[in-house]
């Protein structure tokens, strides 16, 4: 079985794979909030599980360390999000992909994420807007690289 994210989402299923890069926090005026290192893993699992997995790996340089893994269905042209991120993701054009999306344990927050993924398919940059209350406090700027072409 083929996930159907192949033939909905066609620029989004590009992004499948592993990447690695650099997630810089910075506040509305510039001044930098944090700086690590990220592994990325994009998958459409072809089993029913659902239609795409997230799987994230944060690594500080002081050798704190992060997983996260978020999952989410098709439904009316979007991946919706349901578990601990709760929000949809949608294709703009075959470039960039839009995320709006909060979290369950903290329903002030809100971030609006834009992705775009180079002609090649090798790299990806990601821009995030944070929200608390209506009010802007963090953008998070994301450079990646593929790693491999499907998740390890």
């Amino acid at each position: 079985m083929t996930n159907r994210i192949y033939g909905l989402m066609p620029n989004f299923a590009r992004h499948a794979g592993s990447w690695v890069g650099t997630y810089t926090h910075i506040t509305p005026d510039g001044k930098r909030v944090d700086h690590h290192e990220v592994r990325t893993v994009s998958e459409l699992p072809d089993d029913g599980s659902c239609d795409f997995r997230l799987r994230i790996h944060n690594v500080w340089s002081d050798g704190r360390e992060a997983h996260l893994m978020h999952e989410a269905n098709y439904r009316d042209g979007r991946l919706w999000f349901a578990g601990d991120l709760i929000g949809s993701m949608w294709e703009v054009d075959d470039f960039t992909v839009y995320l709006r999306f909060g979290y369950r344990r903290d329903p002030s927050i809100t971030v609006c994420e834009m992705i775009q993924i180079s002609d090649d398919g090798q790299h990806k940059a990601r821009t995030w807007h944070w929200f608390k209350d209506q009010q802007l406090y963090k953008i998070t700027l994301t450079n990646e690289r593929r790693a491999a072409a499907v998740a390890e």
